[in-house]
């Protein structure tokens, strides 16, 4: 079994836990919630599916009872929080506290370059745009973008961008691609840093409207009622329609500017038929 310094998620981490022993020697959940003080036989299984929670007393007795000393201790109490933490600031720090925990123990994080690269919106501008700027210094790439940057924060964003291999540097010194498209894929600590990302890009949005020229871009919107259903094939027809974009972006082969597509829809109100007199 993984050591729990490489879970991004404590409840799959027991849950793994518990798989293991079970299969090694017919471990049951009474038998688990037993050991970690629960009196509800199913308790630990409730909180591996995300139904419960772990006070800090509790995250205490299950640790004890998966013998966890140490680093790994204080990684699965860190962790805990972070993953029952509901506050996206408060979740913040606690990452830093993740990071600070590995890194005195010389330890990888899982996640972590995914998250710096997420967290801000002049790294994928810059891993799109570097390659055709390449003979230009860090202030010269700043001045470059729209919404403007300072160049020690694009030194540090090509820095990242080469170390967690997005970009590449030959030997005459220009920068390339390491590969064409990129995805947020499905990390617990990434996501953090993907909201973080889309709000960046959502306040550009805003600023657009009174800095770019209107035939520069394409800001339009609409206001409508419908149906779960409804919802559930338009958001189906919103990933039909970035994947022909995603099509159309990486077939082209004259690029001479960096676009940002936002694709936005939520709710206004809460549902209007809940708790209601409607029939």
């Amino acid at each position: 079994m993984k050591p729990v310094t490489e879970y991004q998620n404590f409840r799959v981490f027991i849950r793994d836990f518990y798989t293991e022993r079970k299969v090694r020697s017919g471990f049951i959940w009474r038998e688990f919630a037993r050991e970690a003080g629960y009196s509800s036989p199913v308790f630990l299984k409730l909180v591996c599916d995300g139904t419960a929670n772990l006070s800090d007393a509790g995250m205490e007795r299950v640790a004890e009872a998966m013998g966890l000393v140490g680093v790994d201790l204080q990684y699965f109490r860190t962790l805990v929080r972070f993953n029952q933490e509901k506050d996206a600031a408060k979740k913040r720090e606690i990452f830093k506290e993740l990071r600070a925990i590995t890194k005195e123990n010389e330890i990888t994080l899982v996640g972590e370059d995914q998250y710096d690269y997420y967290e801000s919106w002049v790294n994928p501008v810059l891993r799109e745009m570097a390659p055709y700027v390449s003979d230009s210094t860090p202030a010269q790439m700043a001045d470059k973008l729209t919404f403007g940057a300072q160049a020690a924060e694009v030194k540090k964003a090509l820095q990242l961008l080469q170390k967690v291999g997005l970009l590449n540097k030959t030997a005459d010194g220009k920068y390339e691609q390491a590969s064409k498209a990129i995805t947020t894929g499905n990390l617990e600590f990434t996501s953090l840093s993907v909201r973080e990302m889309h709000r960046q890009m959502g306040e550009l949005a805003i600023r657009s409207l009174d800095e770019v020229p209107v035939d520069e871009r394409n800001v339009s919107g609409m206001t409508f009622g419908v149906s779960e259903e409804a919802y559930q094939r338009i958001t189906k027809e919103i990933a039909d329609f970035r994947r022909r974009i995603t099509a159309i972006a990486m077939q082209d082969t004259n690029e001479n500017r960096i676009y940002r597509l936002n694709v936005q829809l939520f709710p206004l109100t809460k549902d209007l038929k809940k708790g209601g007199d409607n029939v």
